[in-house]
């Protein structure tokens, strides 16, 4: 048997044809904010584990778990940048440095946009050097480790919320301190 290699590039499945794993980040797709921009791949959205804090309890078998959280996560984002001349280049890579840096961006990528996570640009891999046409990667920070769902939904967990609800029996929702019957 063989390994399949997809040797045709990929040419999106949506109008604007971006790649499949294209970053959208603060509601913009880097292939379109630069010139000779694609992102390659992405890594570091699958599952997370959790930090499990646990204690032993006396003599019993087994611990007691006190809590468990999500740490924080990477994404790291593969990308490739090719620019006709030497400015051209130099000018892509600082758009992509005003793009990538401040406080925090709303990051989502095209193959699965019902969500996004809060990220911060934290590290860059060496580019080669003396080249127009390279290949390398940059990684995000996610400090909550969390992929926010982009569909909100207002929840109401109160069934009963026309019916007045009473602590005191025998009263009325609109009874008074002084018509409440003594005893009651």
């Amino acid at each position: 048997m063989y390994d399949f290699r997809e040797t045709t590039p990929f040419t999106g499945s949506d109008g604007n044809q971006h790649p499949a794993e294209a970053m959208l980040i603060d509601g913009q797709y880097i292939e379109d904010l630069i010139p000779g921009y694609s992102t390659l791949q992405v890594s570091g959205r699958e599952l997370l584990s959790q930090s499990i804090e646990k204690q032993t309890i006396g003599k019993s078998d087994g611990e007691f778990i006190q809590y468990a959280r999500n740490p924080s996560r990477e994404i790291v984002v593969g990308y490739r940048l090719a620019a006709a001349d030497n400015l051209s280049f130099r000018q892509a890579f600082y758009k992509l440095n005003s793009i990538l840096h401040g406080d925090s961006h709303k990051v989502s990528f095209n193959d699965d946009p019902s969500k996004y996570w809060i990220a911060t640009f934290s590290d860059i891999d060496d580019v080669p050097k003396g080249r127009n046409a390279i290949t390398s990667s940059f990684t995000l920070f996610v400090p909550d480790g969390i992929a926010h769902s982009v569909a909100t939904q207002t929840a109401d967990n109160m069934p009963y919320k026309d019916v007045p609800v009473n602590l005191l029996t025998g009263t009325s929702y609109m009874a008074t301190a002084e018509s409440v019957p003594k005893g009651a």
